[in-house]
């Protein structure tokens, strides 16, 4: 049965094309960084009439006073998570 699926070079190609796009889609999923979860009680506020990139900034700013603090972990690679 998987001899007469494999038969022609195309459909080995097609597979093996298949198989390393979902192995590298895993791969590039598993090194994205993620943030521990960490409450920020000030720092980040900013007006309603703030620009997205502004918001964004303040965030970032009160997420590494936090971290400094030592109120939260530093991020890492979603992989760590899984053999941990």
């Amino acid at each position: 049965m998987i001899r007469q699926f494999f038969r022609t070079p195309r459909r080995r190609l097609v597979t093996l094309a298949v198989l390393a796009a979902a192995v590298a889609a895993v791969g590039w999923y598993a090194v994205q960084p993620v943030h521990p979860t960490c409450t920020v009680y000030s720092g980040a506020y900013v007006p309603a009439t703030a620009s997205a990139a502004e918001a964004i900034t303040a965030s970032q700013q009160a997420y590494e006073k936090a971290l400094a603090d030592g109120a939260c972990r530093p991020s890492h690679a979603r992989f760590h998570d899984w053999i941990d």
